[in-house]
């Protein structure tokens, strides 16, 4: 697995702080923006005691996220706290046709229910599973 950062807010503490100081304040973003550390922190922590959590959203970091599988990768865009892209199985042909799995681990997968009660659901799972690693 590779992951790279590839741009991020440079002050997300100032940023988050400032948007919740807008929802409440008839102040300019100017003075926002000019909140010292240690009460930005209290506010910070104030924001989070209270569940105001949508300012987080102001804050950003992308990743470039390599080498995992559709699986882990679905469980990564179902959880909406952030925003994702994810490469198109229908439009980019796969290198690599195993689905994530690691032949090596083979003997160690637990399988859902599901595939254990359907027979040719679980042989091709697991042929699937034991291809060579290309």
């Amino acid at each position: 697995m590779k992951v790279t950062l590839l741009t991020h807010t440079p002050n997300p503490q100032q940023v988050v702080a400032a948007a919740a100081r807008l929802c409440y304040s008839d102040s300019g973003i100017d003075e926002l923006m000019q909140l010292d550390g240690p009460a930005r922190e209290k506010l910070i922590a104030k924001i989070l005691k209270s569940g105001h959590f949508s300012v987080l959203e102001n804050a950003t970091f992308s990743f470039g996220i390599e080498g995992i599988s559709r699986a882990c990768s679905h469980q990564l865009v179902r959880h909406r706290l952030a925003s994702f892209s994810q490469q198109s199985q229908r439009y980019v042909k796969t290198v690599n046709d195993n689905f994530g799995f690691d032949p090596n681990y083979q003997d160690q997968c637990v399988w859902p229910e599901s595939i254990m009660n359907a027979p040719d659901a679980h042989a091709l799972c697991y042929r699937t599973q034991k291809r060579p690693a290309s």
